[in-house]
């Protein structure tokens, strides 16, 4: 059995300490129903130094730590960068790290989504 602070190619201690905090953000949240967590939600953002793959391999080396929430489950949406143009106002997609406007090909830096890494929503087991 692997300690969480082994460090190897399936995950990085980042990883290990981002799913250590939402534990302990549920536990503080919700004290009387943390043992009953059935899945937890994530969105992340492209650019928030979040990869999905290693944190899914966090969570699961986690819950071996803590078999009480062996099964739950972490699902992980990743969020696409959005830049909006100050030229004309326009949203659009960030593509191969391009920042210009799609509509009117104006370079910007202004994100208005890519950067998140945030707790969605939380599911508990019914028959609590």
């Amino acid at each position: 059995k692997k300690s969480l602070v082994e460090i190897n190619k399936d995950y990085t201690m980042h990883e290990i300490y981002l799913v250590k905090n939402i534990f302990d953000r549920i536990q503080e949240e919700f004290p009387e129903r943390y043992e009953n967590v059935s899945s937890v939600h994530l969105k992340v953002g492209l650019l928030s130094n979040v990869q999905p793959i290693l944190i899914q391999n966090a969570y699961k080396a986690y819950v071996m730590e803590y078999p009480e929430f062996y099964h739950t489950k972490l699902e992980v949406e990743v969020l696409p960068i959005l830049i909006k143009c100050e030229k004309c106002g326009e949203t659009t997609e960030v593509k191969q790290n391009k920042f210009v406007c799609g509509h009117c090909g104006h370079p910007t830096r202004n994100i208005i989504q890519g950067e998140e890494l945030y707790i969605n929503a939380i599911n508990f087991n019914k028959n609590e």
